[in-house]
């Protein structure tokens, strides 16, 4: 695998052809916005490793719920459909103003929510990966040139259907300009995928 790509800097210019709210941290009022189940449909990356993962995602959804620990604390159980593994696995999550935070296995997140279409939810993801050879090895990926901890940035869109409207991927393609992604997104669900229901619980 290649080593991490060279981050684009944020600025100004990005912005060009959107809105600078369309990048901006969505004000949360109520976290009920972001409980249910939705679908991964759509995801850029900066970084090699997760662009290889996500080529190799047939599918994914995860379930929000509220926590019965409070108000800063949610729930997400996820499945996925990982290089021919179906995976599910269930992990409480910090959530303050926009900003969710999580730790599980040997991978640790902050993800900020950005604005999105009813029942859409988009997240802006800064994550750090120690140990990569656990996932080579659960995934059956190549080992080469692979480092041992690895930092990236991924924006992804999840919703309720299966497939996105033309409109929101639109705005999707415009958030990633601005955030510093170019191109196609380095995932898109294909409809007549799934996870399926023999999987392999992590946790």
């Amino acid at each position: 695998m290649r080593d991490r790509k060279k981050r684009q800097p944020i600025t100004s210019g990005l912005f060009s052809g959107c809105t600078a709210s369309s990048c901006e941290e969505k004000k949360l009022t109520e976290y009920d916005e972001i409980y249910g189940k939705v679908n991964f449909l759509a995801g850029y990356t900066d970084h090699d490793f997760h662009g290889d993962m996500l080529k190799l995602t047939e599918s994914s959804w995860v379930n929000i719920t509220k926590s019965p620990k409070g108000n800063n604390e949610i729930v997400m159980i996820q499945g996925s459909n990982i290089n021919g593994t179906c995976l599910k696995n269930t992990q409480s999550m910090n959530i303050e103003g926009n900003t969710i935070t999580s730790s599980i296995l040997n991978m640790t997140s902050e993800s900020h929510v950005l604005p999105s279409c009813d029942g859409c939810l988009v997240l802006m993801i800064n994550s750090t990966t120690k140990n990569v050879k656990i996932l080579i090895q659960l995934f059956k990926l190549s080992a080469s040139n692979t480092q041992e901890e690895i930092s990236a940035r991924s924006l992804y869109f999840l919703g309720r259907g299966s497939a996105m409207a033309e409109s929101d991927m639109e705005l999707f393609k415009k958030q990633a300009s601005c955030l510093g992604f170019s191109g196609e997104p380095n995932f898109l669900h294909k409809p007549e995928k799934s996870a399926n229901s023999s999987e392999v619980s992590l946790l």
